[in-house]
């Protein structure tokens, strides 16, 4: 017991002294997190062993991040945005699994398994993505506030594919598919409820508001309470956790508890989340990424490109301007958090095989390593361009554009 804890006391060091050292070179502490549960876990240097307790705990840390999300959303500005990112998901969810299916055939491969790992590259991560809108200044910017639009309904859609994978790996009937249709409608109904009743409400009293702000400890618990509860309540609906989440954090982010909740929920949800993103660390099987670089390498480019490229072109044909769809193409470029929970469930109904889930698990953090030095390069150089064709259009060729250039707008 001894040797045990002090090999997991030496794992959670380096692994905030990794994340530490990510966010001094500006990049998402998650990376550092990964980076470590790799080289220590199980293929690495074997100091800590994954286990079913620590992937359950680690999944709650994405509870609490859709909890906070919820919890910081105005609906007023959510709602104009969000007819825009319900299309630009239900295309995204569309295109993506059909390419891969088509793939899938081409090479001879699983059905299901196309259409599962299909699902996970849909996602894209919100907290890897909330990290580099962060660091680049762009969170309240537009391109900004549509990511975050987009990536809230990429969340809740992960409620339709989750009970779709479920289905997938058994035989489908009417009276699996009725009950399919009908989880999907509950949720909908759910979902336009609460936003319903939210934007007409505005703001309420949330009961024993102020007995729960009074102490930091117990409103503490308070707040985790209503996080657990409404993803309890939604799970036993058979509903995803997850919604049930996000739909307490707008409850609660529509109160008079909103302020003092944010303020205690935040170091739970990043303990939490540090804890999801070693986990992702300790399954990746190091030996499998070491034989299989060229093909995870290769599937990387593809899919980091490729998801930016369809977002930007998805973006441009939804009527955004080419400035705001560049940006909010390349921070939705990380594949997201929930595609583990999607992978774990193919792989536990029997829709993924092993080798697939260990190619997704692969790819799937390498894309939360390569994202964000992906999203710096791919900044820097459009802005190098951007500085070009200026300089291009002030040119002695063009002197009268010179000449207003040098005057100034206002002369």
């Amino acid at each position: 017991m001894h040797d045990a804890l002090t090999a997991l006391a030496v794992v959670l060091a380096a692994a905030v002294a990794c994340g530490l050292g990510m966010s001094r070179m500006r990049l998402p502490a998650a990376a550092g997190f990964i980076l470590v549960g790799m080289g220590l876990g199980p293929t690495g240097a074997g100091l800590i062993q994954s286990s079913p307790g620590i992937e359950t705990l680690a999944e709650l840390g994405v509870l609490m991040l859709l909890f906070i999300i919820g919890m910081e959303m105005r609906l007023a500005s959510f709602s104009k945005s969000l007819p825009l990112a319900l299309g630009l998901t239900g295309a995204t969810i569309l295109v993506i699994p059909a390419s891969v299916v088509l793939f899938t055939l081409a090479v001879k491969g699983e059905i299901t398994g196309g259409i599962v790992i299909g699902f996970m590259l849909s996602i894209s991560s919100t907290a890897v993505a909330m990290k580099m809108m962060e660091d680049a200044g762009e969170k309240d910017a537009p391109a900004g506030r549509l990511a975050v639009a987009i990536l809230v309904a990429q969340d809740l859609a992960v409620v339709p594919l989750l009970l779709i994978t479920n289905t997938l790996g058994r035989e489908l009937t009417g009276g699996a598919i009725v009950g399919v249709v009908g989880k999907l409608a509950l949720a909908f109904a759910l979902l336009a409820g609460f936003i319903g009743l939210l934007t007409r409400i505005k703001s309420f009293r949330f009961p024993a508001s102020e007995y729960l702000l009074k102490n930091f400890d117990v409103g503490t618990l308070g707040v985790l309470g209503i996080c657990f509860a409404s993803a309890a309540a939604s799970g036993l609906l058979g509903l995803s956790p997850a919604l049930g989440a996000f739909l307490g954090g707008l409850a609660v982010g529509h109160s008079t508890l909103r302020r003092g909740a944010l303020t205690m929920a935040q170091p739970v949800q990043s303990i939490l989340l540090f804890v999801f993103f070693l986990s992702v660390g300790l399954l990746i099987d190091l030996d499998y990424l070491l034989n299989e670089a060229w093909i995870i390498a290769f599937a990387l480019v593809v899919v980091t490109v490729g998801k930016t490229v369809l977002n930007f072109l998805l973006l441009t044909l939804l009527g955004e301007p080419y400035e705001t769809a560049f940006q909010a193409a390349l921070i939705l470029s990380p594949v997201g958090e929930f595609s583990f929970v999607i992978a774990g469930a193919g792989l536990s109904v029997g829709a993924l095989s092993p080798s697939g889930h260990k190619l997704a698990i692969a790819v799937i953090a390498m894309s939360l390593l390569a994202s964000p030095i992906f999203f710096l390069c791919a900044r820097i150089v459009h802005n190098l361009a951007k500085t070009r064709l200026t300089a291009a259009n002030v040119s002695p060729a063009n002197p009268g554009a010179a000449a207003q250039a040098l005057q100034g707008p206002g002369e």
